[in-house]
């Protein structure tokens, strides 16, 4: 009977077990974790939540589009900050042309704008017209070409010296070539061969590229040719000659997509590749003279720049190949190059330091025995000069160098033992990396749904932009020393009360507001009135109604939620990939297709988990935004007291994102190993890790300093073998500068080692969660052995005691 009592007992105690920890007592040599087999899907309330929202996000999205305008937006603007086709003195003037369009192909031109003069026509240019080849035609013919910057200037031309001298000044445009309107903005008549380089949804009536393969070439004499070649830099045998045809063509079209219907069959890839580089070259070039003297020499320079790496692409493509798998074979030896790569930097560092503080001090002791007299010029060099010369400088220069000398030396002897831990767990992670291999491709998957949700938001945020009336403003133009111009404009009838910085109506201001000085009026002539020429109403914004405002804010938040919903997904399927492979007890077992049963456990159970952690990033992360908003609005008051509170409020807030990351990615951690809801999940996580607090700041750190290594390891590598290729190879591949495919390669090269080793940090986080749970479950014995490896529990002193037969081999 006492017998029996006994085994009641432990069964008691066993079913207590089995609920505390949620995990069998004897060994299981299938066991993979607490609670692998039963999940149940996690805060399903917050996914129904979810789901609701992206249903409404789908609704406003719906309305947007129904009711938005994207025509609004894309309204071009001259240098006059005139609204072509909108502003009262361009109201009949919708078309934007540029004095010389090739200074536009320009990457910094969304930061700095175009800098050639710009200015609102009637309709884009139907020939060409180059004033240094016909200056010698007669002068209303030259007259009736020009295109001026305002109508002012051009009814002050009387004579072709005139001419000459509003061309001198920019006042009106030297040469152009035959145009034609393309949203709004007259580009160039595009040759046969430039029809490939305008994309098909942006062409009207969303035709296919296939209907808009070649634009007619309708340059019917040698000047056209001659300025169609000279604007886009390229040879004249690119540019469509005349054709017998041409007269049949010789008046514009409205739209490009008709300049693109002849010769459907003649795609030469050869010539198109040719022009690629032209164009690219001339976007480089003009970059290039942002930080280089001299337009030619500019223009000469991204032509070699782009010449290299067409030629270079080659190379280039296998370098990258190389650096793709240098890093998956970096990886596989960081199981073995781990501890001495990071002993070998520790030592560095202190090596470096002792260095640094003989230094400083030779350098004390020389201006201490070497007093000199300060230099009292003003500039920087001075000020530089004098800091150096200073011995106080290098005096605590020195001292700062020793403490941290003697900081670091400190840490590394006491914490050495955790260091060795780090070491070993990030030996773990290299071999669960290099067992489950897919998971270094995983995140091309997040960046394509990345790619889709910012291209969704960024649309609908457009369309959202575009409803409401437009507002607009009676304004006078400001000078070239930014004073407003003096010219008294009077206004009557319906416009009678409009005034500078008052609401106005472009039609009406444009039948009732006139200069009374300009206007002429006689005995027996009826007054003739000019309109103002310096004072307009013009455009201010749109005015959203107060529902689509709310929806612009709910829109900003579902990128918000839905982002954060992405990297969480994609940290919970790694999570559960590492996590199954840390708790099966033999590795060699991990099941083939572990990423993808990860995959469709988190899709299954835990979609409601991941939605309630990116769901408090986000709100947490529109807090912020509300308090920039706040902050920018905040400044014309220049309240002390005001900014100070709010730039706590800023760092706080910060701060409580960045712990927020932390715990919800740890959370995400434990929920795929338990299978718990986000709650218990975060605070499972966050006692484990208080509990060993020393552990995570070493593991954190050491982890972080190794990962930066590997990554400067791998780009320097790919960077150097690629210069010496080309240095040592010059008859393969010719180049201007050996210097800018190595550029591009170091680059990519840095990208690729950073996808790799986030990959790579997010399974040692995994193991080092799993490493405390099996510490603190787990005691070696045959009932419940260890999980982790032999060199981990070598390090802390244990050991499995388990049977022969169900010993690790």
């Amino acid at each position: 009977m006492p017998r029996e009592q006994n085994t009641t007992n432990n069964m008691t105690e066993s079913d207590e077990l089995m609920n505390k920890y949620g995990e069998p007592l004897r060994y299981d040599r299938n066991f993979k974790g607490p609670r692998q087999k039963d999940r149940s899907c996690t805060d399903v309330p917050c996914l129904l939540l979810f789901i609701l929202f992206l249903a409404g996000w789908g609704f406003i999205a719906h309305y947007a589009i129904k009711n938005g305008d994207l025509n609004k937006l894309m309204v071009p603007t001259d240098s006059l900050n005139r609204k072509c086709g909108i502003d009262s003195s361009v109201l009949n003037k919708k078309y934007l042309f540029f004095f010389n369009l090739s200074q536009c192909i320009d990457p910094l031109v969304p930061l700095t704008g175009c800098q050639t003069p710009q200015v609102c026509v009637e309709s884009c240019p139907k020939e060409s017209f180059i004033w240094d080849t016909m200056k010698d035609r007669p002068f209303d013919e030259l007259k009736s070409k020009l295109i001026c910057i305002t109508e002012e200037t051009y009814s002050t031309i009387h004579t072709k010296n005139d001419i000459e001298r509003a061309i001198e000044n920019q006042l009106c445009a030297r040469w152009y070539i035959k145009s034609a309107p393309f949203l709004n903005r007259c580009m160039f008549e595009f040759s046969e061969k430039m029809c490939e380089f305008i994309p098909s949804f942006l062409l009207r009536g969303g035709r296919s590229r296939r209907d808009l393969l070649q634009l007619a070439g309708n340059a019917s004499s040698e000047p056209e040719i001659q300025a169609q070649a000279l604007v886009l830099n390229m040879p004249q045998y690119l540019v469509a000659p005349p054709t017998p045809d041409s007269k049949q063509h010789a008046e514009i079209v409205e739209e490009p997509i008709v300049q693109c219907r002849r010769r459907l069959n003649e795609a030469v890839i050869k010539e198109k590749m040719m022009q690629t580089d032209t164009r690219l070259a001339k976007l480089v070039g003009n970059m290039v003279a942002h930080f280089y003297n001299g337009t030619h020499d500019a223009q000469r320079l991204g032509e070699e720049i782009v010449e290299d790496l067409v030629n270079s692409w080659s190379v280039i493509l296998v370098a990258l190949l190389c650096t793709l798998i240098a890093s998956l074979v970096f990886i596989a030896l960081m199981r073995w190059l781990s501890a001495p790569i990071l002993w070998f930097s520790i030592i560095g560092v202190l090596v470096g330091l002792l260095v640094g503080i003989y230094y400083t001090i030779r350098q004390y002791t020389h201006w201490k025995k070497t007093p000199t007299v300060p230099n009292h010029g003003l500039n920087l060099q001075s000020t530089v000069t004098n800091v150096l010369q200073d011995q106080s400088t290098w005096l605590y220069l020195s001292i700062f160098l020793g403490a941290c000398f003697i900081i670091i030396l400190l840490l590394v002897v006491v914490l050495r033992k955790r260091i060795r831990i780090a070491i070993a767990l990030t030996k773990e992670g290299s071999k669960a990396v290099s067992t489950v291999i897919s998971t270094v491709f995983f995140p091309i998957f997040s960046w394509i749904l990345f790619i889709v949700a910012i291209t969704f938001a960024i649309g609908v945020g457009l369309y959202l932009g575009s409803i409401g009336q437009s507002s607009y403003r009676m304004v006078q133009r400001l000078t070239a020393n930014g004073e407003p111009t003096k010219e008294q404009c009077r206004c009557d009838g319906l416009a009678i009360n409009y005034t500078i910085g008052s609401a106005c109506d472009p039609q009406i201001f444009q039948q009732n507001c006139y200069n009374p000085q300009a206007s002429t009026s006689g005995f027996f002539q009826q007054t003739q009135r000019v309109p103002c020429a310096n004072t307009t109403c013009s455009f201010e914004k749109i005015e959203n109604p107060r529902l689509v405002q709310w929806f612009i804010v709910y829109n900003v938040f579902g990128f918000l939620w839905l982002s954060f919903f992405i990297s969480a997904f994609s940290d919970m399927v790694l999570a559960a990939t590492f996590a199954r492979w840390y708790w099966t007890f033999k590795k060699r077992d991990v099941p083939y297709f572990t990423l993808t049963g990860a995959f469709f456990q988190t899709a299954f159970y835990h979609l409601g988990t991941v939605a309630f952690g990116s769901l408090i990033l986000a709100i947490c992360r529109m807090i912020r935004l509300i308090l920039e908003y706040i902050d920018n609005k905040l400044k014309k008051y220049d309240n002390s007291v005001t900014r100070a509170i709010l730039c706590c409020m800023r760092c706080f807030f910060w701060l409580l994102e960045t712990f927020l990351k932390f715990l919800n990615r740890n959370a995400y951690i434990m929920c795929a190993i338990h299978g718990k809801n986000f709650c218990s999940s975060a605070k499972d996580s966050f006692n484990l890790i208080m509990r060993n607090f020393l552990r995570v700041v070493t593991l954190d750190k050491v982890t972080d300093f190794l990962f930066f290594l590997s990554k400067m390891l791998l780009t320097a590598g790919s960077g150097v073998a690629t210069y010496y290729f080309l240095a040592n190879n010059p008859a393969i591949v010719q180049l201007h500068y050996k210097e800018v495919p190595t550029a591009v390669v170091v680059i990519a090269a840095f990208l690729i080692s950073s996808v790799f080793f986030g990959v790579y940090s997010m399974a040692v986080d995994t193991l080092f969660l799993c490493f405390l749970e099996d510490c603190e479950r787990n005691d070696g014995t045959p009932e419940k052995p260890y999980f982790m490896s032999k060199q981990l529990m070598k390090i802390l002193g244990k050991k499995n005691k388990l049977p022969p037969r169900q010993r690790r081999k």
